[in-house]
């Protein structure tokens, strides 16, 4: 059989996942024992461990079944799939829209995060998030990388920059250069006290706002640069992931000529 059969016989069937899982969590069972507690059939039950014995995934001793390492490893990247689909369905706005991570995405580093998406009644329902969470941080140091330059968070990065927070942001040159030419007048890069702004050849997939290395921010966009979701999250491997997203753009960028008036 191929690896593929072997996966297909464990997926086909919440019934023989429910045995390994049992097996795993009591150490060992019985034909009887197992039938019992899952409220199975003996004779599914028994078809089951056969098989899973015949593929070196469970050990019989006197009619008593435990899991084998390799039964417990088949069992361990099961569940990561099982969770891994429903952690799809559950942010697939935010999946949609969220652009190229390079696979480093972590995706079961977001346990608990906050996914905000846009809806047809409320467009801006992701923007308002992110501005509220800008305005009401208590953050003294704010890091980020957006695809896109607009007003209305440039209204919010104000507030924090007149409370004494500092800020680096790194955009892509495009939207520098866009923002440049629709502002009435430039400043000088060093014109703003405690804000840094960078910019990185290439146009950015995807927006990372990072709150005093405790809080992250991770907006995906649509084709035309209109934010449509953003998750918003605490938990250590997204914070990680962040903050090694922003320090790879930060070894690519070049500090910003000019700070457009916006």
């Amino acid at each position: 059989m191929t690896s593929h059969e072997y996966a297909t016989f464990l997926a086909g069937s919440t019934n023989r996942a429910r045995v390994v899982t049992a097996l795993h969590e009591d150490g060992e069972g019985t034909v009887a024992s197992l039938s019992d507690r899952l409220s199975m059939s003996r004779s599914t039950v028994h078809r089951t461990l056969r098989t899973f014995t015949e593929y070196g995934w469970t050990q019989r001793v006197d009619g008593t079944y435990r899991l084998t390492e390799a039964g417990e490893l088949v069992l361990d990247a099961y569940e990561t799939l099982i969770r891994t689909i429903e952690w799809v369905e559950e942010y697939e706005e935010f999946l949609t829209h969220l652009g190229d991570t390079d696979g480093t995405f972590p995706i079961h580093g977001t346990t608990c995060a906050t996914m905000v998406s846009a809806t047809k009644d409320d467009p801006y329902r992701a923007t308002t998030y992110i501005i509220d969470a800008l305005t009401e941080t208590s953050a003294d140091r704010i890091r980020s990388v957006t695809p896109i330059v607009s007003p209305l968070f440039a209204d919010a990065a104000r507030r924090l920059l007149d409370r004494g927070a500092r800020i680096e942001l790194i955009v892509s040159e495009p939207s520098l250069k866009s923002a440049v030419q629709r502002s009435a007048e430039q400043q000088p890069p060093d014109s703003v006290a405690g804000f840094d702004l960078y910019s990185v050849p290439e146009d950015l997939p995807f927006g990372v706002t990072i709150l005093d290395d405790e809080r992250v921010l991770v907006s995906a966009f649509d084709e035309r640069g209109n934010l449509r979701a953003c998750l918003d999250g605490k938990n250590p491997d997204f914070v990680e992931w962040a903050t090694s997203t922003y320090e790879t753009r930060r070894g690519e960028s070049r500090r910003a000529n000019v700070i457009p008036d916006l």
